[in-house]
């Protein structure tokens, strides 16, 4: 370990300074870190003529900044992360690539700064750049990382992602510039530690608080302080200046290491209702729109009126996977028939998921889901069209729903050979998604499927326990590529997970084997086969009915060059390289 002791008293002297400067700050200054610049930092941008800013909408009011605020993407809060704060990776220009961001470079096999130790354990080094700062001037360095995992790591913290966290076995900084990380085992993601898997925090900041917890064992000695609302400091390129849950303001930092933005100020404003946002959009009230922000019909119209007046830009993919997900416990299942995967097979060619997606996703057909991956995810093509064989058939799903014991009443309804009883389900969903299982029901009934529909009422939308109770499908959750595999890697919700997990209680030790492979694979040919394998065994067994994508729309307005890297970008569930990653260099013409 290289000798801290210069650091360390400059971090005493800096805190001491910062503290006469608060004491001798007039009370008729607004608060926030802009108008207490720390020590070394460069001078807030002053206001100018023609100075630029623009507006963005998001639809989920802020709690807080960094690890202890929400931890939804929906909304869009979190594609404002790399507004803000950055990581050790992001990801490339024009392709899904992991580039070095705080961190020089992706660690590599090739190049030595990833390896795998005879012991079992994965090795990875971060050389950070040099003569990063954070926002208030103090020297950003390796100790902060290491810093931040003793904060994450513990158990009194539970913030943020803790994949990574939970699977490190140790960490050290061998010198200011070297962050070297040493987990349990290999790790699909340890060279990809971006903002969403380890997000760094300021030790000359954060440290007396958790030195205090340390010694009281009081976690809101550090959950408390203000740090996490209006005096939140971090290293991305605009540094915050207000904050509210309804509005947010960021003033570019003069210091960011990659060069001071183009733009002067960022206000992030929060609509609750996603047709006020898209009319904030239409008048011009709003610059730019994050995904996970409007309906897929609102995105779509406004992709047309754009298109129509020249006013702006929308982009759209393949964004989460909507499934239905089965009930999987024998004592909660209404329909024990459910339970054997050739009954699933054949319910899934009962659905016309091109039909589904058209009428469901503003006429766009063409987003029936084929894979759980969508195109975008390196192993795609491990997966692609694996689903293709589950297409609409509703004739051959009812010959084999024949074949296994149920025939078809002269009413026309599907009952057992064996007790006469109809094939009975239900299909439940939150609100806002009735219309989903309104038309998958109907596609049920047609052939012979008494498909109940159910909305879950606002009660229990936040009672996990209550959530796992469903008793055929629930058609209320998404995923994002490979993070679907999260909920089937298990352990399932129950009262011992806090409901945490699956919560159909999916519990397959074979998948869990196939997963846990994939993600101990450290390189990209590894995890493809590994994705291969696991994609397979899903078309055997369908431990989720996928149905089709939700559109990933983000928007531009005219003017704003914020778009000529949103190939490479993606929602924060895929935990690197946002959509707004770049945002340093987005300009006003």
């Amino acid at each position: 370990m290289y000798d801290r002791s210069a650091l360390g008293s400059s971090r005493v002297l800096c805190l001491a300074v910062a503290l006469l400067a608060v004491a001798c700050t007039s009370t008729s200054t607004p608060a926030g870190p802009a108008s207490t610049p720390q020590p070394g930092a460069p001078a807030p941008t002053q206001a100018r003529s023609g100075a630029k800013s623009i507006t963005i909408g998001i639809t989920l009011a802020v709690q807080a900044m960094g690890v202890v605020g929400n931890v939804t993407t929906a909304g869009g809060w979190h594609s404002m992360d790399e507004v803000h704060s950055d990581g050790l990776i992001t990801s490339d220009m024009t392709v899904r690539r992991p580039v070095g961001r705080l961190a020089e470079n992706a660690p590599s096999f090739d190049e030595g700064s990833m390896t795998l130790l005879d012991d079992g354990r994965m090795r990875v080094v971060y050389i950070l750049r040099k003569g990063v700062t954070w926002q208030d001037g103090a020297p950003f360095t390796a100790d902060d990382l290491v810093f931040t995992y003793n904060v994450l790591s513990d158990p009194s913290f539970p913030l943020g992602h803790q994949d990574a966290i939970k699977l490190i076995d140790h960490v050290e900084a061998t010198d200011v510039t070297t962050f070297v990380v040493e987990f349990k085992a290999p790790y699909y993601r340890g060279g990809v530690l971006g903002i969403g898997l380890f997000w760094p925090l300021p030790e000359h900041i954060l440290g007396p608080a958790y030195d205090k917890y340390l010694a009281d064992k009081d976690p809101n000695d550090v959950l408390n302080l203000p740090y996490w609302t209006s005096d939140y400091v971090h290293l991305g390129p605009f540094r915050l200046t207000s904050f509210d849950p309804a509005e947010v303001d960021f003033q570019a930092y003069d210091g960011y290491y990659l060069g001071r933005p183009k733009l002067d100020a960022v206000h992030v404003r929060v609509f609750s209702d996603p047709n006020t946002l898209y009319s904030n959009l239409l008048s011009g009230t709003v610059d730019y729109f994050t995904e996970s922000t409007l309906d897929a019909d609102l995105g779509y119209q406004l992709q047309s009126q754009w298109q129509a007046s020249g006013a702006g830009m929308v982009m759209t993919k393949e964004g989460n996977t909507w499934f239905l997900g089965p009930q999987f416990r024998p004592e909660v299942q209404m329909e024990p028939a459910v339970l054997d995967p050739r009954v699933r097979a054949a319910l899934y060619r009962a659905l016309d998921r091109p039909g589904l997606s058209q009428g469901l996703n503003a006429g766009h057909a063409e987003l029936a889901a084929n894979s759980f991956l969508p195109p975008q995810d390196p192993t795609y093509e491990a997966a692609k069209d694996d689903m293709v064989p589950y297409s609409f058939d509703p004739a051959r799903a009812k010959s084999e729903l024949q074949s296994l014991g149920w025939t078809t009443a002269p009413d026309g309804s599907l009952r057992s050979a064996t007790d006469g009883h109809q094939f009975h389900t239900q299909l439940s969903a939150v609100t806002g998604r009735e219309q989903g299982i309104a038309a998958m029901a109907s596609y049920w009934r047609a052939i012979g499927i008494q498909a109940d529909e159910y909305v879950v009422p606002a009660s229990q939308v936040r009672d996990p326990e209550a959530r796992a109770q469903f008793p055929g499908f629930d058609s209320s959750a998404q995923g994002s590529g490979d993070a679907i595999l999260g909920r089937l890697q298990g352990p399932p919700a129950s009262a011992a997970t806090h409901w945490t997990g699956d919560r159909g209680g999916y519990d397959d030790a074979q998948m869990v084997n196939l997963i846990t492979a994939y993600r101990t694979s450290p390189e990209l040919p590894g995890q493809i086969q590994a994705m291969k394998a696991i994609s397979d065994y899903w078309a055997a067994t369908l431990p989720l009915l996928v149905v089709y994508f939700l559109p990933e729309q983000t928007g531009a307005r005219k003017g704003l060059t914020a778009l000529d890297d949103w190939s490479g970008g993606a929602e924060p569930a895929q935990l690197w390289g946002t959509y707004t990653r770049d945002i340093y260099l987005w300009d006003l013409q």
